[in-house]
Order: C-alpha cells, then sequence, then structure tokens
C-alpha cells in the first residue's frame, strides 16, 4: 500500500515541482515529469516521440507547478495501476484524458488539505477549551482549598497561626482568633461595649487580618529587592 495523500498533500517540507525549477531549473522539473511518464507508457507498452513526451510535461508543469513530489509519484501511480481509467489507446496516450485525470486528482487534493486544516482548527480549539478547563479547575481547586484551610484555621489555633503567619502587636493572637471564629467575649473585647453582630465582627475581623498579611507580604518583598 503506498503513502496515502492524507499524508503528503500540501506538505510544506516536501519540494513541489516549482521549489526544484528555482533550484535546478524548470528543465529538471521536466525531466522529473517525463521520468514519471516514461514509466507508466513502458507499462502500458506504448512509447511517444521526445517532441510528445517534453509537450505533455510542460503542459503538466505550467499548470500544476504546485504539486510536490510525492504528490506527482501518487498521481502517477494511479495512472499506472488504472484506478484513473483508461488513458492509453492502441499505441497512443490521450493527453487530454490525462490532463483531466490530473485536474480531478487536484480537486481531491483540495478537498484533502481542506478537510486538513478543518482537523487542525478543530484540534486547535478542543486544545484551547481544554486549557481554559484546566485554569478554571486550577482556580477551583484553590478556592476549595483555601476554605478548608480557613475552616481548619477557626477550630485549630495553630493552624491559625499558620493560616495568618503575621498578626498585628497589641492584639492578643488568642483573642483575634477566637473573634475571628464568632466567639461573643472575644468580640466584645476587641470591639468593645458597642460591637456590631457576632457574623459581622468575625468577617470583618477576618478580613482585616487578611488586609495585614497582604500588606506585610508586600513590605517583605519590596524588602528584598
Amino acid at each position: 500500500m503506498g503513502v496515502p495523500l492524507y499524508d503528503v498533500a500540501a506538505n510544506g517540507e516536501i519540494p513541489t515541482l516549482a521549489d526544484v525549477g528555482v533550484v535546478f531549473g524548470n528543465s529538471t522539473s521536466v525531466r522529473i515529469i517525463t521520468s514519471h511518464l516514461e514509466s507508466v507508457l513502458k507499462y502500458a507498452g506504448v512509447e511517444l516521440s521526445r517532441e510528445q513526451m517534453a509537450e505533455t510535461a510542460l503542459a503538466m508543469l505550467s499548470g500544476y507547478w504546485f504539486l510536490n513530489l510525492a504528490e506527482l509519484c501518487i498521481f502517477f501511480t494511479r495512472l499506472k495501476d488504472g484506478s484513473c481509467g483508461q488513458l492509453v489507446w492502441g499505441k497512443s496516450l490521450n493527453n487530454q484524458a490525462v490532463m483531466v485525470t490530473l485536474s480531478d486528482f487536484c480537486k481531491e487534493r483540495r478537498e484533502v488539505i481542506i478537510r486538513k486544516e478543518t482537523e487542525r482548527m478543530a484540534r486547535a480549539v478542543e486544545k484551547g477549551f481544554s486549557r481554559t478547563e484546566d485554569f478554571a479547575a486550577g482556580i477551583v481547586l484553590g478556592v476549595q482549598g483555601i476554605a478548608v484551610k480557613r475552616e481548619r484555621a477557626k477550630a485549630d489555633f495553630n493552624a491559625f497561626l499558620e493560616f495568618f503567619p503575621c498578626l498585628p502587636s497589641g492584639y492578643d493572637p488568642i483573642a483575634l482568633w477566637k473573634a475571628w471564629g464568632g466567639d461573643p467575649d472575644a468580640i466584645n473585647l476587641l470591639f468593645g461595649n458597642n460591637p456590631p453582630g457576632v457574623e459581622a465582627a468575625a468577617e470583618s475581623v477576618g478580613r482585616y487580618l487578611c488586609d495585614y498579611n497582604v500588606y506585610q507580604a508586600r513590605v517583605k518583598a519590596k524588602a528584598s529587592l
């Protein structure tokens, strides 16, 4: 089984007839096509004059210079195995039929290229969605992790000290911990005679501790520069 057209269609790593012409001259491109034609005709037991061979090769080169060498091999292999229909009548080659067949081959090639590009874009979109999903999942896991640590810190003083490593001076650490956890006596100790509601007070303490730790982290970061 030969190489599928899908694998080589518009493959930028395979030189085209035009590439060969630029580097080695159009005569080399013509010789490549002529060699393929000779192989097909020899297989069919037909001989063409050099003039006829050159005319056919030039027609192919002028109209289909964009084909790469692998695509060209696939096309001529199909000519040889008969999958493109009968192109040899008696002892002559039907040039027009060959050109029509080559045109049909290029239509198939174009469809393959479109399919490859569509698949490539679909993979790119899927990869983009995957990255977005991974990012979102990371955010969710991060938030969930913080929530778990927060609840642990409210229940355990040592965990509280890890959660808020920087505590403001002038406040009893245990009172801050208990007030954040919603302890009424600790809240009264911090807020005085007219404290807000328990939930509001606990939230206020937590927000204050967060802001304080963020500020201290920034101070340390600047000092390390």
